[in-house]
């Protein structure tokens, strides 16, 4: 705002004259009384104009109901306390009441000023705003009654006036009286629109209390759900999905099962049914801008048929999500986000599109369940796919470590990815859904040669957890950096600006003493910490130091011993340290370590 226009108000007139322009930033509006008569009305009240006070009063109830003060219309304190003290009086019968004694307070006439140009005119251009929400103007209400909306319901409806959060409570007489200016009628022929309960907005569990019974929540199924339920009945629910938790086999339990899916991958081949991933399509000529503004990291000079980890911040400049964004064109990315952060994520790009980057040529698709996603992750993964077929050159020259393609795979269409989430040689492969089940089971039955098994996802933690690779929600809690995890080198010091920047260069998400990611080794190789479990600087009775906690931790098939990782404070300069864990009937000592257990130098992965 720069500037205002004033004028005099000329009474009788309804409307002012003489305009003058003078510099503003800023206008305060006085709008009024209105009698709050909502309550009257849902309970069948009637309503009557009053021409002196500019408002609707209660007119009329079959019950015996008081209203008295400003809901009828009284707003001086002398008044209100009159008509309270008679309604008291009168409800009380005999009973003595002390009146109460105030000098009354000498108010001027109300005077109504529903439209204000000198002109008159409703079309003249002015925003002369009605209800201030939805940006009604007094030409929207003079326009609606030339389209011959002439109910004050239709009006409404047509206009949008009163039906922004405040529900007209601040619009509706002043509505009124432009309709009733611009219609040559008066505010009583006009009329009023219903009031319906309630007042004010509440939700609809205060409604239902505790007596909520079963809830009702969509239950979300990949291609091949089928063929994981008819093999294990231990799904896990992950966000809105059902994921398989592991296999087991005839007689065996659940952790020897997921200890020969880890084993598998490690040694042989294994498949992952990877389809709940998150999947966007970003698109447009500045689709690699908008991704260097929400990732921490550099994506528009990544090149076509390359992939990269990219680690998503809040303003705060706390890890909200990450994941693998590939570039299929110039203008078309494809970002990977978690499974449970897929609608999170899609909503939170649109929000920055929409509201602050709105100038930027951007297309946002959510696309997850467009595409089945399959993981064939071990040694032996490039010669079940090699075996499948197809136009793809398959070698880690033509298909590095971090690289894609598209292509046909087994007769499929495909993209095919070299990522990996388990350290070992990998390949996710993707096709639309409807071929999703039909893949799935060609890849087993070109793998049945190199003894191919699938895995569920209690195996894909454990091996992620062996190479040190962060879960969001695990090693994360809405309170942790790039830098506490230990991924600094993920955080763009080229960049000018992307969100959480600021923030995270405070002295607060900088200083020393922040928890840190690190690994534990725990002193008896057999102890397996819970999740949670607290770290303290000393043992004692009681009022222990807290300095961390477990993040994950499982055991480990492959390294034959307990692993874990923790967020310790100043973590990362204490390694070698012993740090314990008091537990409720123990304590658990262990050694702090890199968070990395496994292939230090990631040579697995890139062959």
């Amino acid at each position: 705002m720069e500037r205002v226009k004033i004028a005099p108000y000329v009474p009788g007139r309804g409307r002012v004259v003489d305009e003058t322009t003078v510099a503003a930033d800023f206008v305060a509006v006085a709008g009024g009384w209105n009698p709050v008569a909502h309550l009257w009305c849902h309970n069948g009240g009637k309503l009557q104009w009053d021409d002196e006070k500019v408002c609707f009063r209660p007119k009329s109830h079959d019950d015996e109901i008081a209203v008295v003060g400003s809901a009828n219309g009284t707003f001086d304190l002398a008044g209100c306390l009159k008509e309270g003290y008679a309604a008291g009086e009168k409800a009380g019968g005999k009973t003595k009441l002390k009146k109460p004694k105030v000098a009354p307070c000498q108010q001027a006439a109300i005077q109504p000023l529903w439209f204000s140009p000198a002109t008159g005119k409703y079309n003249e251009g002015n925003k002369h705003f009605i209800d201030l929400q939805n940006d009604v103007t007094a030409a929207d209400l003079e326009l609606a009654q030339r389209e011959g909306y002439v109910s004050v319901e239709h009006t409404k409806r047509y206009t949008t006036l009163g039906m922004a959060t405040d529900q007209g409570k601040n619009s509706n007489v002043p509505g009124l009286g432009v309709i009733a200016e611009a219609t040559g009628k008066t505010i009583p022929e006009i009329g009023t629109t219903t009031f319906r309960p309630p007042y004010t907005p509440f939700s609809f569990g205060s409604i239902a209390g505790t007596q909520k019974g079963k809830l009702f929540h969509v239950i979300r199924r990949t291609a091949v759900y089928d063929w994981h339920t008819a093999r294990t009945k231990i799904m896990e629910p992950v966000g809105d999905w059902r994921r398989p938790y592991c296999y087991p086999q005839s007689g065996e339990s659940q952790q020897d099962a997921i200890h020969r899916e880890i084993l598998t991958v490690r040694n042989n081949v294994g498949i992952l049914d990877a389809s709940t991933l998150g999947k966007i399509e970003i698109k447009g000529p500045d689709a690699g801008e908008f991704l260097n503004r929400m990732y921490t990291n550099m994506f528009s000079t990544l090149k076509i048929g390359k992939c990269r980890y990219g680690l998503m911040m809040n303003e705060m400049g706390f890890l909200m999500d990450d994941g693998v964004t590939a570039k299929l064109a110039d203008d078309h990315y494809l970002m990977h986000t978690t499974s449970g952060g897929a609608d999170r994520i899609a909503a939170w790009l649109e929000e920055w599109l929409q509201t602050e980057w709105f100038d930027l040529k951007v297309y946002v698709t959510p696309v997850t369940e467009q595409w089945a996603q399959f993981a064939i992750a071990g040694p032996k993964a490039r010669k079940v796919l090699e075996k499948l077929g197809g136009d793809i050159d398959l070698s880690h020259e033509a298909l590095p470590f971090m690289a894609m393609a598209t292509g046909t795979i087994g007769g499929f269409p495909v993209r095919l990815f070299r990522i990996s989430f388990s350290g070992e040689l990998s390949f996710e492969i993707a096709t639309p859904t409807n071929f999703g089940q039909d893949l799935w089971e060609k890849i087993l039955e070109a793998g049945e040669e190199f003894e191919i098994t699938p895995y569920g996802t209690e195996a894909l933690h454990v091996l992620r957890a062996e190479k040190g690779f962060i879960v969001v929600g695990d090693e994360t809690d809405g309170t942790v950096t790039p830098h506490d995890v230990g991924m600094s080198w993920a955080v763009s010091k080229k960049k000018p600006d992307y969100i959480g920047k600021r923030s995270l260069e405070q002295v607060f998400l900088t200083k020393p003493g922040r928890k840190q990611l690190v690994g534990l080794a725990t002193i008896d190789p057999d102890e397996v910490l819970p999740d949670g479990a607290p770290a303290v600087e000393a043992v004692k009775q009681s009022n222990m130091k807290m300095v961390g906690h477990v993040t994950s931790s499982y055991w480990s098939p492959t390294l034959k011993r307990s692993i874990a990782m923790a967020l310790i404070k100043d973590g990362r300069k204490r390694m070698g340290e012993k740090i314990s864990f008091p537990l409720e009937d123990k304590v658990v000592d262990a050694k702090i370590v890199d968070p990395v257990f496994y292939d230090k130098e990631g040579l697995r992965q890139n062959v």
